[in-house]
């Protein structure tokens, strides 16, 4: 169901470019939108974004700039929101398979503060709860703002660029790949897995000492 969704949406925004900067925008809104994000394949629907963007179909810097600017709209409603209700409303309210990444979020956040928010932001489990977690614990509107805005600047180009690869190899593939291609496809490839197993043990480091130390 969903691949057949983000099929049609590709196909769609294929069709009338016009339209990619604006959808990309929303897309990126509900992918950082509080709890949202779970229940909507926006990262697919962003991969298929950049997939466009790689095949040359769409003009990459409008859709680039509405990526960061729906995530950073998206968690800044997400932290207001949660300042507005309250800690206790929105622990009744969240669905239980966001309990534990909430749990251990909101003591990510009273260890890290600034960093959390940034690095939440590209931790799956995390970036449906982080401005939830944010606003609940209390912190402050500047520091979540600076960090909310410089992750989504960086957030955006990453989220878009594996799509934008894909559509790039796809387009120069054809029917009869050169060996420059293939060449290209692999190192991508290469790249990709050792950026991978660099992050994995840093990541895991991480999340241990926090749980080591609440």
């Amino acid at each position: 169901m969903f691949e057949d969704w983000t099929t049609a949406v590709a196909t769609w925004v294929g069709a009338n470019t016009v339209w990619a900067a604006p959808a990309t925008f929303l897309i990126a809104f509900l992918e950082s939108f509080p709890v949202i994000s779970i229940v909507v394949p926006s990262t697919a629907l962003l991969l298929a974004m950049g997939a466009l963007i790689g095949s040359g179909l769409v003009d990459p810097w409008p859709v680039l700039l509405a990526c960061a600017a729906g995530g950073i709209l998206g968690d800044a409603a997400g932290y207001w929101l949660a300042r507005l209700v309250g800690p206790q409303a929105i622990r009744r309210r969240l669905p239980r398979s966001c309990w534990r990444a909430y749990a251990w979020s909101t003591t990510v956040f009273r260890r890290w503060g600034w960093w959390a928010v940034f690095v939440g932001r590209f931790i799956g489990p995390m970036r449906a709860v982080t401005p939830l977690a944010a606003g609940v614990t209390g912190m402050r509107n500047l520091p979540f703002q600076t960090a909310n805005i410089l992750s989504a600047l960086v957030w955006a180009p990453v989220v878009l660029m594996p799509g934008a690869v894909g559509g790039w190899i796809a387009q120069r593939l054809g029917t009869q790949p050169s060996a420059a291609v293939l060449a290209a496809l692999a190192g991508v490839a290469v790249l990709l897995w050792l950026g991978h197993s660099r992050m994995r043990p840093m990541l895991s480091s991480a999340m241990t000492r926090s749980r080591n130390s609440s």
